[in-house]
């Protein structure tokens, strides 16, 4: 599978003068929504933990008056965070038409149109050695980013910070030129880090 007129066009608009375009796709939106499960699975487990937390012990004695209040909005706050997360697969399939992943010879980037407009960059000093997985027939996943988080920044859903290219086509090849832009002179440009 060779990238689409349309991916080669939208990489190139991005791209700063006397930069080069490399390699540039969209990634399969199944792989993609895929690689949500665990939040997925979170989102259940988080549900299961909700209904019974509130069944065996709020339920009988549930609280009158502003305590009352307040336990009902953080109940419906972990209940749509919960809801939020069940929706990661449905979300990622949407978000995987607007997705564009493009290697260059400065940098690597990731831009998302959906559900909020963004443009991740990544200088050759910020990407790790690239490791590439199969992701289902044809389609392969690198990841080329895959940092410890500080404490503060560290969630239910981790404590690291993966960026990759999901579900590609010629995955290994992409990792290649991934290797060889992490092993490229710094040129001394400067990109934003994210654009919003």
């Amino acid at each position: 599978m060779t990238p689409s007129d349309d991916s080669l066009a939208a990489a190139r608009a991005l791209l700063a003068p006397g930069e080069t375009l490399v390699w540039a796709d969209r990634p399969d939106p199944q792989v993609l929504a895929r690689s949500r499960l665990p939040q997925v699975i979170r989102g259940a487990l988080g549900l299961v933990v909700i209904a019974g937390f509130f069944w065996l012990s709020f339920l009988p004695n549930w609280p009158a008056g502003g305590r009352g209040l307040l336990l009902t909005f953080f109940l419906l706050a972990a209940v749509l965070y919960c809801l939020w997360l069940l929706a990661a697969q449905v979300t990622a399939r949407k978000a995987a038409v607007g997705t564009l992943y493009a290697v260059t010879d400065r940098r690597v980037l990731v831009q998302e149109t959906w559900p909020l407009r963004r443009l991740r960059s990544f200088a050759p000093g910020d990407l790790d050695a690239p490791m590439v997985s199969a992701a289902g027939p044809g389609f392969g996943t690198v990841v080329f980013h895959d940092r410890k988080l500080p404490w503060w920044q560290r969630s239910a859903g981790g404590g690291t910070r993966i960026e990759a290219f999901y579900g590609i086509a010629g995955a290994q090849r992409v990792a290649e030129e991934i290797a060889r832009l992490r092993g490229a002179p710094q040129t001394g440009s400067e990109f934003p880090d994210e654009d919003t």
